[in-house]
């Protein structure tokens, strides 16, 4: 127990040492989380610029624009050019689509040709791209609907028998989990965690490299106080998992400042972050003790780190199998699917346990494979000590 003490206040004056790691445990998350809940803040987007070039001027065409200018999503900016300048005129107004209402739209309507209305939309930016086109089409649909159905009206047939003339099924729609579609929920959590783990990976890959680096890793240093692999692995995670805890309570705290929902069962996320700090922690000790050099095992890990939360299908769903198998062995992985779930889909301990199972198992994992390499490089580290004092031994 002396020696566990011993090395643990060794460990946090290590860590007190490293003014880049302190800073970037003790701020980069908070700043990271307050950067990005303020950005996506609104949760929704609105005001999104659309360019409609009314080619008609007449009262259907009018009505139209108006429709779209009653829409949230929308910040309409009446243009007139011609139809080959569309390009330009997107990218002169940096407008996210160009609607172009043709010319003689309401004669074609009243002698039923059916005129078309053309969306040109800049799918440069997918999710802007989407929005607005929804918005577009529901616009487009609701007046298309309208004009039929005042077009059976104007033959005699009631009103309410007009819109079932219209409807041939009823199609309701519900949505579920989210039901706001507010982005900030959707991508904020996720994203707060991928940094967290990048942080521990960062930090934990010099961890025994680092000790030997420094000629630490002998008899006389660090194994003087203990040979003990899972003693030496405990006392290197230990700050950082603390530190990694201390994370999880700012985002808490900001999660309530940004109104995010909270879980129906949190002790259920809560032991999910949990395992996610320590898995993520034993993975960079595992590297920490493959690879020698702090440098080198900083940069394979990061390599791993940072398209962590792509490959993981929290965005992208469509992620080639054998991504898939690599994400399966990351920490995050796992802990983004459980906070999907209990986060918006109120999942409870039965719901998510497969998952939990599945980080217990990358965490037993980590800490078997580094104690079984460590216990081998504490003997290679100890032989060759012995084998320089008695190489010093003069004849």
């Amino acid at each position: 127990m002396r020696n566990f003490r011993f090395l643990l206040i060794r460990e946090f004056k290590l860590f007190r040492s490293n003014r880049v790691f302190v800073a970037a445990f003790l701020f980069m998350p908070f700043a990271m989380a307050f950067i990005l809940g303020n950005v996506y803040k609104k949760g929704k987007v609105t005001g999104l610029p659309v360019v409609v070039v009314d080619n008609d001027q007449t009262p259907s065409s009018n009505k139209f624009c108006d429709m779209l200018e009653d829409h949230p999503s929308l910040r309409i900016i009446r243009a007139e050019i011609e139809l080959g300048n569309v390009q330009q005129l997107m990218h002169d107004q940096r407008a996210i689509a160009v609607v172009v209402i043709p010319s003689r739209f309401e004669a074609g309507l009243l002698r039923r040709q059916l005129p078309e209305i053309n969306c040109y939309l800049n799918m440069s930016n997918t999710v802007t791209a989407g929005a607005v086109g929804t918005a577009v089409s529901v616009c487009a649909g609701t007046m298309n609907a309208g004009i039929l159905i005042s077009s059976y009206q104007k033959k005699g047939i009631p009103a309410s028998i007009a819109v079932k003339q219209y409807e041939a099924f009823k199609h309701n729609v519900f949505y579920q989990y989210n039901p706001s579609g507010n982005y900030l929920y959707y991508l904020w959590p996720g994203l707060i965690f991928s940094i967290i783990q990048q942080l521990l990976l960062l930090a934990l890959a010099v961890s025994f490299s680092g000790e030997m680096e420094r000629g630490a890793f002998t008899g006389q240093g660090l194994l003087a106080c203990s040979r003990s692999p899972l003693l030496l692995i405990i006392v290197k995670i230990t700050p950082y998992v603390i530190m990694g805890m201390l994370n999880i309570g700012v985002y808490f705290l900001l999660s309530m400042y940004f109104s995010i929902p909270f879980p129906r069962h949190p002790a259920t996320l809560l032991v999910s972050q949990l395992l996610l700090v320590v898995g993520s922690s034993l993975l960079g000790v595992l590297y920490s003790i493959i690879i020698p050099l702090s440098l080198k095992a900083s940069q394979l890990l990061m390599s791993i780190a940072s398209p962590a939360f792509t490959i993981s299908g929290f965005t992208w769903p469509q992620v080639p199998s054998v991504l898939t198998a690599i994400s399966n062995a990351i920490p995050l992985t796992p802990y983004l699917q459980i906070m999907r779930m209990t986060l918006f889909q109120q999942a409870g301990w039965t719901d998510v346990l497969p998952k939990i199972l599945h980080q217990i198992i990358l965490a037993a994992a980590f800490l078997l494979l580094s104690m079984l390499l460590l216990y081998i490089k504490i003997k290679k580290a100890l032989r060759t000590g012995n084998n320089n004092s008695q190489a010093a031994v003069p004849a």
